[in-house]
C-alpha cells in the first residue's frame, strides 16, 4: 500500500478516523494525502461570489495547514510523507479527479456512529464515496475504540470476484497477521451452483493467511451477520461491493427495512465495480 487518501471536514468524526489513517500510513510507509473540499452553499445569494469562494479557499488551506502541523508536532508521525490539498467542489468529484490522475490504494473516512451498518453507510458522504469511488474504502465509525486488524470477518455471497481488487485488503491482512473468517449467509432455499468453484477462488486469494469459511443458512441475513460479527469478536467487517451484488443491494437507499446489524467496528469495502 503506497498511497492513502484521507478526506476531512475537520469534524470530531474525521479527527477520530484520522488516527487510523495515520497509523496505516506509518505502518505501511505510505504517502498520506489529506484533502478538504469547499463550495458555496446552493442557497447562498451574495453579490460577490468570487470573494466568498476565495475566503472559503483560504479557510480550507489554513485548516489543512493547522491539521498537518499538528500531525508533524507528534513525534510518532513527524516523519510521515504527508501531502494536502484544498479543492473547490463536492467531495465525490474531487475524489474522482484524484483517482483519475493518481493511484490510490485506500480511502479512509470517518462517519458518525450509528445503530447499524445501513445507518453508517446510507445518507452520508461515506455512502457516496463507497458507491462512486474506485478504491477500497475504510469507513471508521466514531464509536471505534481501538486500532486493530487481527480478527476480520469477510462477508461474501460466494460469487466470482476480481482477484486484483483484493490486493490492498490482502496486504493489510498480511501486515497485521489477521485471522480472516469468510462468512457466507445464504437464504434457506437459495442454491449457488458455483459455490465450490468460488470458494476455491477466495481460498486462493487468501492463501498465506490464516483463514476459514463459515456457511450459514438463514433468511434473516442482516441479523445473522450481526450475530456472527459479535460472537466472532471481529474488529473489522469487510464487504465486497460489486455490480448486482447482494451486499450492495442490502445497503441501497431503496431498501427500507432497517438492518439489525449493530456495529462499532470499521467497515472495509473492497471495490469491484
Amino acid at each position: 500500500m503506497k498511497t492513502i487518501l484521507f478526506p476531512t471536514d475537520f469534524s470530531e468524526n474525521a479527527n477520530h478516523a484520522m488516527q487510523f489513517a495515520l497509523q496505516l500510513a506509518k505502518d505501511f510507509d505510505a504517502r498520506l494525502h489529506i484533502i478538504n473540499t469547499y463550495q458555496i452553499p446552493y442557497a447562498t445569494s451574495v453579490p460577490n461570489v468570487y470573494n466568498l469562494l476565495e475566503a472559503l479557499k483560504k479557510n480550507s488551506i489554513d485548516d489543512l495547514n493547522k491539521c498537518v502541523n499538528g500531525i508533524k508536532s507528534n513525534p510518532d508521525y513527524n516523519n510521515l510523507n504527508i501531502t494536502h490539498d484544498a479543492i473547490s467542489g463536492d467531495l465525490i468529484n474531487a475524489i474522482a479527479e484524484i483517482e483519475s490522475n493518481h493511484s490510490i490504494d485506500l480511502i479512509v473516512l470517518g462517519t458518525k456512529g450509528a445503530s447499524g451498518i445501513k445507518e453508517i453507510l446510507i445518507g452520508s458522504n461515506a455512502e457516496q464515496v463507497v458507491y462512486h469511488s474506485k478504491s477500497s474504502v475504510l469507513v471508521v465509525p466514531n464509536q471505534t475504540t481501538e486500532f486493530s486488524f487481527n480478527n476480520i470477518t469477510l462477508a461474501s455471497d460466494l460469487t466470482p470476484v476480481d482477484e486484483k481488487k483484493f490486493n490492498t485488503f490482502v496486504s493489510l491482512c498480511k501486515k497485521y497477521q489477521a485471522k480472516v473468517t469468510v462468512v457466507s449467509i445464504q437464504p434457506t432455499n437459495k442454491v449457488n451452483k458455483n459455490e465450490t468453484t468460488n470458494h476455491h477462488q477466495l481460498n486462493e486469494i487468501l492463501s498465506g493467511l490464516e483463514h476459514h469459511f463459515q456457511m450459514i443458512n438463514n433468511d434473516d441475513i442482516s441479523n445473522s451477520l450481526n450475530s456472527f460479527v459479535e460472537e466472532n469478536q471481529s474488529n473489522i467487517l469487510a464487504l465486497i461491493s460489486k455490480k448486482y451484488s447482494f451486499f450492495e443491494n442490502i445497503f441501497h437507499k431503496s431498501i427500507t427495512n432497517k438492518l439489525a446489524c449493530h456495529t462499532k467496528i470499521p467497515i472495509f469495502v473492497i471495490k469491484e465495480k
